[in-house]
């Protein structure tokens, strides 16, 4: 997997990919909506969890921090770029 695919700021990059597609689509078309609502329903709810995964890594990077003494932490992988 390339550098930075695993980062908040994909999944940014995903999550308006997504209000791209949603908003391009022709409301005639009842099955292509009904398919790309699932689809975004499916990766907002991975977003979620994305999000309370990364919540969890940066309180655990102050803990760590804060028991250390260290004057800095370093920024965990998944919230760089």
């Amino acid at each position: 997997m390339a550098e930075g695919m695993n980062s908040l700021g994909r999944l940014n990059e995903i999550l308006f990919d997504e209000l791209e597609r949603l908003n391009a689509l022709d409301i005639t078309d009842k099955e292509a909506v009904a398919v790309e609502v699932s689809r975004s329903k499916a990766i907002q709810d991975t977003a979620k969890e994305v999000n309370q995964s990364a919540r969890t890594i940066l309180e655990t990077a102050k803990l760590r921090a804060g028991i250390s003494g260290a004057k800095s932490a370093s920024v965990p992988k998944l919230l760089e770029g």
